[in-house]
């Protein structure tokens, strides 16, 4: 406990009461001489008001006359404080010329006799000095005046021995009020050597319970206790010295500690947690409350570092974190699995609906045509409508190819929205399988020399999946034999190089409208102007899916009525 917080609570009793009305003169005054305290006879004979005076510095309060150029009082009564100071003792002054200020701001005459006694602390520090003085102005002054006048004898040796009287009075009541006070400094000094004890208990329960260290104003560690080594792992000779910059882990920004500084520099204490790191290279984490202790400036001399260890809670803490962004994730997924699910399950509502509007026509136009054609050949039976009976035959052929082809592409619009597709590769002749898949085409080819010309350039051998290309190649072909003129021929052109397979189907027929050209992979899409040609609306789109397991993609070009460029590619070796 400071100095002045003794001062605080003597000041809380009737001694300042006491003080204020003694009748002699008196000031006390700190080390540094400011006012503290100021009798009422004092402030009278000095023409000054207490408030006026009290927290103000002795000389700013009390100067020199300046019209008076012989004027010492000053120099003298600093030279008996600095005395009192240096001995710890009493020091008396001779009579001093010390003019006073009025409140007008003019001075007037007067001449003192003062005596200067310092008040000791528990530190043997001088705490106070209590100025005590004597006007003796008048005193003075009849002396100059002196005259034979026996009156005025009598009276000045009346008036000298009342003086006499009254400062032996006055010492008296001052060495009783010393008495009084000192009395108070006694009992002040076991209170505070109770608080020591106090003090020290706390610091011991401090030193048991918490991780401990105190620095200067620069940050240099002066203490630290047990706990604090045993936590860094470093001895106290290793970390005296030195700053905390050696259990800095470099996990917090340059901008957080920078924080910490300008808040305790300020004045003001710091809390949070801090993540550390001790001399093994092991981390831990300690809930830190910085304490600046202030000098009487209001400036910070030192600081107080009071820890907890929280390791564990901050593991427990970053476990819980690991666990929530992992059920996180699988809540995401999981409701991305359910979105996707709701979306097949709404997309199969909307392909049965578009299968049962689609199958009521592409079904029955085929279907209808087989039971007429079957008809028809039961009656050409005889020899001579021979011609009939094939032509008829192969548009039963025909119907039920195209019935087939329906069945084929909702088997595999199924298959492949279920990943039921597998990829199974392997090494082939390129050329040779177009080959084969234009021979299976021929019979799809309509009459009139519609032909397929095939060109082949680069290497022959792939490594692909051989069915699922033979799909995506039997779907762009049969697409282009259908919108096409009988006279017009189609161009199927291969390319192999190095790492690609570009494989192009052009057609000189329909084309599609540039205004529906966004939606030819959509299902079911059926562009206008094919609404009258047999189809399904599913082949496009399943194309794209199957060229997509073979990490391929697809592209296409068309102008309408002069035709459309389907273009595939893919990967040489899809290993």
């Amino acid at each position: 406990m400071s100095d002045k917080n003794v001062v605080s609570l003597e000041s809380d009793i009737n001694f300042k009461a006491l003080f204020e009305s003694v009748p002699g003169l008196y000031l006390v005054l700190l080390p540094d001489f400011n006012i503290v305290a100021v009798s009422n006879a004092y402030a009278d004979a000095t023409m000054t008001k207490r408030e006026e005076v009290t927290g103000k510095h002795l000389f700013e309060v009390f100067p020199d006359n300046p019209d008076d150029i012989t004027a010492d009082g000053v120099s003298n009564l600093r030279a008996s404080l600095n005395a009192v100071l240096k001995s710890k003792t009493a020091h008396s002054m001779a009579v001093q010329k010390y003019d006073i200020r009025r409140p007008d701001g003019t001075f007037e005459e007067r001449f003192w006799s003062a005596v200067n006694k310092p008040v000791l602390n528990s530190n043997n520090k001088v705490a106070y000095i209590i100025h005590r003085v004597e006007d003796v102005t008048e005193f003075i002054r009849l002396q100059k005046e002196k005259t034979a006048n026996d009156k005025i004898a009598d009276d000045l040796r009346l008036r000298s021995l009342e003086m006499e009287t009254e400062i032996i009075t006055r010492s008296k009541e001052i060495q009783k009020l010393n008495e009084v006070l000192e009395e108070k400094v006694i009992e002040r000094t076991t209170q505070l050597e109770s608080i020591a004890k106090d003090i020290l208990d706390y610091k011991f329960a401090l030193d048991e319970s918490s991780i401990v260290a105190v620095t200067d104003q620069k940050g240099i560690i002066q203490h630290v206790n047990k706990n604090f080594c045993k936590i860094s792992k470093y001895r106290e000779d290793e970390l005296l010295g030195q700053d905390h910059r050696i259990v800095n882990s470099g996990y917090h920004s340059k901008d957080f500690i920078r924080n910490i500084w300008v808040t305790i520099a300020n004045g003001k204490i710091w809390k949070g947690e801090l993540k550390n790191k001790a001399k093994d290279g092991t981390f831990y984490w300690v809930d830190t409350t910085i304490v600046p202790f202030l000098n009487e400036q209001g400036k910070p001399y030192q600081y107080l570092a009071i820890r907890a260890d929280i390791t564990q809670r901050k593991i427990a803490e970053q476990r819980v974190i690991k666990l929530n962004e992992e059920l996180e994730e699988k809540v995401t997924e999981r409701t991305l699995e359910l979105t996707q699910a709701l979306e097949r399950e709404k997309e199969m509502n909307e392909m049965k609906s578009r299968f049962v509007s689609m199958a009521s026509h592409e079904f029955r136009t085929p279907l209808s045509a087989v039971l007429s054609s079957v008809s028809l050949v039961e009656k050409y039976s005889a020899p001579e409508n021979h011609e009939k009976r094939i032509k008829h035959i192969d548009r039963i052929k025909s119907s039920v190819r195209n019935l087939t082809d329906i069945l084929n592409d909702f088997l595999s619009l199924d298959k492949l929205g279920e990943g039921k597709v597998e990829v199974e590769n392997e090494t082939f002749n390129l050329p040779e399988f177009l080959h084969d898949v234009m021979e299976v085409m021929d019979g799809m080819l309509k009459k009139k020399n519609q032909i397929i010309i095939f060109n082949h350039t680069g290497d022959n051998e792939i490594i692909q999946d051989k069915k699922i290309l033979r799909n995506v190649m039997h779907n762009l072909l049969s697409n282009a034999i259908k919108y096409s003129p009988e006279e017009k021929s189609i161009h199927l052109i291969a390319e192999v190089n190095n790492d690609y397979v570009c494989i192009s189907v052009q057609d000189e027929g329909i084309g599609i409208p540039v205004e529906e050209q966004k939606h030819l992979f959509d299902k079911f899409f059926r562009a206008k102007n094919a609404v009258n040609i047999q189809g399904t609306g599913l082949g496009l789109n399943i194309v794209k899916k199957y060229l997509e397991l073979l990490n391929g993609n697809i592209s296409f070009s068309s102008v309408p009525e002069k035709g459309t460029t389907f273009k595939v590619e893919f990967p040489r070796n899809n290993n």
